[in-house]
């Protein structure tokens, strides 16, 4: 039996790349000839899929004549797994075996037991190189085949590395080299995942946020990792629908994740600062500011086209123009995240939040609970939005941008800790804040839309510079939205910023 816990990177690659890899590969020292292997692992679980739900996976694995059963248990982190692994008899689960396992009380109940089935199959060929670099023995595999569920195919290309002995920067070093050098793109789903999602219909369509596991005796060192790996997840899920031109809406929920990510990253400052953090801040912000380049002419594009209907030519053509832009800058984002800086950024990002230098700092915030150290970060957050929004009514468009900032980064910050004890005084207030949060980003936001339209259609940035006609007898040259619709959010916002303000939290 092996238990314990792995420590590895896996990589997504292109078939074109391939040559180039194992150019890479053969420029490392080998400690044994390579190994080709084909194998088929067969994936069980409920038709509800029970044993995900809980944070399981359960294959039986077949190589030649043997079969190896592994039990794993799901971890936010990018480096760590845990894994129980035995030889067995059959390609059919071995409850026997899963009694060593934490598997074990969920699989002991009978429905979970008889309702226990195929749910997907991963076959691929298997080419394992094992290379000492750094002081470390490092096993590089190379996996080509496809994972197959409810009568579906998607290609697998993965290049793994993982941690046989020695110390662990080895392998951070060697994960370096190789993704400076080619386009290994690093990435913490799992073929496990990727099967369930497959055997769902869900595969590369746009997945909302998911919610931290955090626990009331969580340290902040322990929060802060789990949420924000939490949040590179949900980016990187939302990453093949990203990369279809057509799915605005995943566009959207990557952003959401980097934002999220960013918000942990501010809130937890006193505590994480390091070398390298003004660094991955820095190069998240980059990402960010081209996603947000392509929400924002997803949703201009949106617009135009509800203005476009009976309208003008000139307005027609615009919508094509606009069209052409937001197909450009998507695709800038899609090339910055193939690019080298894209790649390294999430592999460096992975490695920071498991190794970095601050979790050697000599920081008595790390082993704290996180309760005091959060309501107090909240409460100042909480403080400053409402100084900034005090003159609402009045402010100008760019104050007001940066009040709906401040807002959402709030909203983002809280939203994790809805449910976990301690943090305000009641788990309501902090829901009340957070909904207090949404609504004053939602209207400033909505403002915001309409003044870009605006400002897009009035400058003629595309045409001759002439005021364009938009079919209307006013000569007001704006666009068909009223200046009560302004008002009305203007005064949704000021309600939400009320409320938000009389809120006491701590």
């Amino acid at each position: 039996m092996a238990a314990g816990g792995e420590v590895e990177f896996k990589f997504l690659f292109g078939e074109r790349d391939l040559a180039k890899i194992n150019g890479l590969i053969s420029g490392v020292s080998a400690v044994r000839p390579p190994l080709h292997q084909r194998h088929r692992a067969v994936y069980f679980d409920t038709p509800n899929s029970d044993l995900w739900k809980h944070g399981f996976s359960l294959r039986v694995e077949a190589s030649g004549k043997s079969y190896v059963q592994t039990v794993k248990r799901h971890s936010s982190s990018g480096v760590d797994r845990e894994e129980w692994e035995n030889a067995t008899d059959a390609l059919a689960p071995d409850f026997d075996l899963i009694k060593k396992t934490p598997l074990a009380r969920l699989a002991a109940k009978p429905s979970i037991r008889a309702a226990l089935r195929p749910a997907f199959e991963v076959n691929v060929e298997r080419t394992s190189h094992w290379l000492e670099a750094g002081g470390g023995v490092i096993e590089a595999s190379i996996d080509r085949g496809a994972i197959e569920a409810a009568g579906e195919k998607l290609g697998v290309r993965e290049f793994e590395l993982e941690l046989r002995s020695g110390p662990r920067p080895a392998l951070f070093n060697l994960a370096r080299a190789f993704v400076s050098q080619a386009p290994l793109h690093p990435s913490s789903i799992s073929k496990a995942e990727r099967g369930h999602l497959l055997a769902e219909g869900a595969f590369g369509q746009a997945a909302k946020g998911s919610k931290p596991r955090l626990g009331k005796d969580m340290t902040c060192e322990q929060a802060f990792q789990e949420i924000c790996r939490t949040c590179l997840h949900d980016f990187e899920l939302n990453r093949p629908g990203f990369e279809k031109l057509d799915n605005v809406e995943a566009v959207h929920q990557a952003r959401v994740a980097i934002r999220r990510l960013r918000a942990a990253l501010a809130l937890f400052k006193p505590m994480v600062f390091d070398i390298a953090y003004g660094n991955i801040r820095a190069e998240l912000k980059w990402l960010a500011r081209l996603l947000g380049a392509a929400r924002d002419l997803d949703v201009l594009q949106e617009r135009l086209q509800q203005i476009a209907g009976g309208q003008t030519a000139r307005v027609k053509d615009l919508v094509g123009r606009c069209q052409a832009e937001r197909l450009h800058a998507r695709q800038a984002a899609v090339d910055a995240l193939n690019s080298e800086r894209g790649r390294i950024l999430l592999l460096e990002l992975g490695v920071w939040l498991d190794d970095g230098r601050w979790l050697r700092q000599p920081s008595s915030i790390l082993r704290e609970p996180l309760q005091g150290f959060v309501s107090l970060a909240l409460k100042k957050r909480h403080k400053k939005l409402v100084k900034q929004g005090a003159d609402l009514a009045h402010l100008a468009p760019g104050p007001r941008h940066q009040l709906r900032i401040t807002a959402k980064e709030l909203r983002y910050m809280a939203e994790p800790f809805v449910d976990v004890p301690g943090i305000a005084q009641e788990r309501k207030r902090l829901k009340k804040l957070i909904d207090c949060c949404e609504k004053l980003q939602t209207a400033l936001g909505t403002i915001r839309d309409e003044e870009a339209l605006a400002e897009f259609l009035e400058s003629g940035v595309w045409g001759d510079g002439a005021p364009i006609d938009y079919g209307a007898k006013s000569t007001d040259q704006r666009p068909p939205q009223s200046k009560k619709g302004i008002e009305k959010e203007l005064n949704k916002a000021m309600r939400a910023y009320s409320n938000l303000a009389a809120i006491d939290l701590f």
